[in-house]
């Protein structure tokens, strides 16, 4: 399971920036089909994404979290965009948090049990 929200967050953080890449030629052009049609692959990504992790989780926040972000993820507004992506970011990061310390912590004991 952690291999596969890892690699899930990976994919999301490349959509992410693509997003806003896309976002930044759309402030200098004026053009958002491109943008559009990306942002409703990342909406469809993190759909699946939530869909997977709720099925590991029963956390009530956790799951409101997914859908707040959900919901203001639906336009080409560039600053909108911006401020949801960063709040993806954001909750991605925390998500992954305890899971960097959890391996951190097991590397520590297993270099312990090594020595003895």
């Amino acid at each position: 399971m952690l291999a596969e929200l890892l690699a899930q967050h990976a994919a999301l953080r490349d959509q992410m920036d693509r997003c806003e890449a896309l976002a930044e030629a759309a402030d200098r052009t004026g053009e958002v089909i491109e943008l559009t049609r990306e942002v409703a692959k990342l909406r469809l990504a993190f759909d699946a994404h939530n869909k997977f992790e709720e099925g590991y989780s029963i956390v009530r926040e956790h799951v409101e979290e997914h859908r707040a972000i959900r919901t203001r993820l639906h336009g080409w507004i560039t600053e909108e965009l911006r401020d949801v992506i960063a709040s993806m970011r954001e909750h991605i990061e925390a998500e992954e948090r305890p899971l960097r310390s959890s391996a951190a912590s097991g590397l520590r004991s297993g270099s312990l049990a090594e020595r003895r």
